[in-house]
């Protein structure tokens, strides 16, 4: 397994061992608050969990359409991410702050403002896009689970604070890791970086009450087994390509080794 792998079922287990039960809107947890994760090392290899199966076309899919600010689950169909019906209305409409107040915050274009300091000003500290808007809570099909990101430039790498409020430890993080990874991949690109450090700074931290018997398992996995090829990616895209164009297509990774999928229920 790679660092961050050995850490993230660090995490898991400590969420095990030290939560908190919680009673949401939907479904029991147990729960930590404050957390954090680093991935590193972006250059080299992929952030993909070795200890299950992945997949992660869909997630590279989910950023393609919320690049392209998404108004109904066809749109994520279209890049073959297939998980958005569950938050889809009857009409199939999806009305999301991810992608969409990326671009459109209250008027204000911070795709455009964050391209405009990459390119002149690129030890500005105030690249930053923030998709929490709290007045349009109660009209989301899904408010941001993860809301605010944060680059930094350093001799010619650019890291990257992901912030999340909720954190679905054993479906959702694993993806995130992955988009989080593709969006700094595809952003070094256009402005001709090498993609760095992500430092994911996580909220309420839980394991659902039925993915519990599958943590263990997991957590398990990672402290006993072991796999021998990591995932490791090639760009296959021009080079300085607008990061709003990402496309699945434009990460070809290798046939990495994993342990077997995990049954895990989707939590709406």
């Amino acid at each position: 397994m790679q660092a961050f792998e050995h850490d993230y079922a660090a995490l898991i287990a400590r969420i095990l061992a030290e939560g908190t039960k919680k009673y949401g809107r939907n479904g029991t947890t147990t729960s930590l608050f404050g957390m954090s994760l680093v991935v590193d090392n972006l250059d080299a290899s992929f952030p993909v969990i070795q200890g299950r199966k992945m997949y992660p076309q869909g997630v590279l899919g989910e950023l393609a359409a919320m690049l392209r600010r998404p108004k109904c689950v066809q749109d994520f169909r279209d890049w073959g991410c297939n998980y958005w019906g569950l938050w889809a209305n009857e009409d199939g409409s999806i009305n999301v702050d991810y992608g969409n107040a990326w671009f459109d915050f209250e008027g204000f274009d911070q795709i455009a403002q964050l391209k405009e300091s990459l390119a002149n000003n690129p030890d500005d500290r105030r690249m930053i896009i923030n998709a929490w808007r709290p007045h349009k809570l109660a009209e989301l099909s899904l408010p941001c689970c993860h809301y605010s990101y944060q680059f930094y430039v350093r001799n010619g790498h650019i890291d990257m604070i992901w912030t999340q409020r909720s954190v679905d430890m054993m479906i959702g993080l694993p993806s995130d890791i992955i988009f989080a990874a593709a969006w700094l991949i595809a952003i070094a690109n256009e402005f001709d970086m090498i993609p760095g450090r992500i430092k994911f700074d996580l909220g309420d931290c839980h394991v659902y009450q039925e993915h519990t018997s599958a943590a263990y398992e997991y957590i398990y996995r990672v402290e006993n087994r072991e796999v021998k090829r990591h995932p490791t990616y090639l760009l296959v895209t021009e080079r300085g390509k607008d990061f709003c164009q990402f496309k699945p297509t434009d990460i070809l990774m290798n046939e990495y080794d994993s342990l077997p999928a995990m049954k895990l229920e989707l939590k709406a």
